[in-house]
């Protein structure tokens, strides 16, 4: 069995620079050039991807099987989702990434909608259908504005984020091919684990404890985060709080302290050496490269 292939940023990278911790852009087809037209399968661990295809032909992989699909269209990935492309022919259109977490912010009160991009959806954009073309030309509003440097960029980005997403939540499921696993083993408990870890909103519960209230040992919870994230339980829930801590540092209101202190980091000299050590950044340096100023 081949060993799994885990990237924490776009294929072969394990970083990604998102504007304000929301949204990357990338051109799709460069990646496969790099690798004479093959993106082997792959897992991001906590990117939601949406894969524009202007024109181009080229096959998505997935659970071993082939999905022929030429341009315009446009695939949705979730997070946790193995995947590869083999192109066919040179590639034109956009990656756009979100932040798994960021996406779960924005959408906390809209549970269905969360649980409705837990499968891959591939739509081809019909020109006569114009719920279809909508959502098509909002995303390419989307990647216009993260090319320029306008002013208000973030909140405009933020709203077509949401825009985004809402128009995928509610187009037709005659529209569009929803691809899902045969095999959910595990899925629904990691996905329970994660909703206990954003509705506790404290760093010091333990792994046991979640294990318990998911009415699972924390062996077996460690074996489905392994399988599913490659990762510890341990370690999604620090990269979580992490990124709540990211999103908190945007707001300039808010002190360094008081952020460590409201995730339950009882000590916020520990807080900052865990973040630097996650980050690669102090507190205080990430805000400084994001540009948020303290009055």
């Amino acid at each position: 069995m081949l060993k799994k292939l885990y990237y924490e940023g776009l294929y072969g990278n394990d970083s990604i620079e998102f504007v304000k911790g929301l949204i990357n852009v990338y051109p799709f087809g460069v990646i496969g050039k790099q690798f004479d037209g093959e993106v082997k399968p792959h897992i991001h661990n906590n990117l939601f991807q949406i894969f524009i295809i202007e024109n181009g032909s080229t096959e998505l992989i997935f659970n071993e099987n082939q999905y022929a699909l030429s341009g315009p269209c446009f695939i949705t990935v979730p997070k946790n989702t193995e995947h590869g492309f083999k192109h066919k022919t040179d590639m034109n259109g956009w990656i756009i990434t979100l932040s798994d977490k960021v996406l779960e912010n924005m959408l906390y009160r809209e549970a269905d909608v969360i649980f409705e991009m837990d499968a891959i959806h591939i739509t081809a954009i019909n020109s006569g259908d114009e719920t279809l073309t909508e959502v098509y030309q909002t995303m390419q509003k989307c990647v216009a504005e993260y090319q320029n440097n306008l002013p208000g960029k973030l909140l405009m980005l933020q709203n077509l984020v949401g825009q985004i997403i809402v128009q995928l939540y509610r187009l037709p499921s005659e529209s569009r091919k929803i691809i899902t696993s045969s095999d959910n083993s595990g899925k629904i408990y990691f996905r329970r684990f994660q909703q206990l870890i954003k509705v506790s909103n404290s760093f010091k519960i333990t792994v046991e404890k979640y294990a318990s209230e998911l009415g699972i040992s924390a062996g077996h919870l460690n074996r489905i985060c392994h399988t599913i994230a490659a990762k510890s339980p341990k370690d999604i829930i620090i990269d979580f709080f992490i990124t709540e801590a990211q999103l908190a540092l945007t707001n300039p209101d808010n002190s360094i302290t008081e952020i460590s202190y409201n995730l339950s980091f009882e000590d916020p000299g520990y807080f900052t050496r865990l973040f630097k050590k996650r980050t690669g950044l102090t507190p205080k340096a990430f805000r400084e490269k994001i540009g948020v100023k303290i009055h």
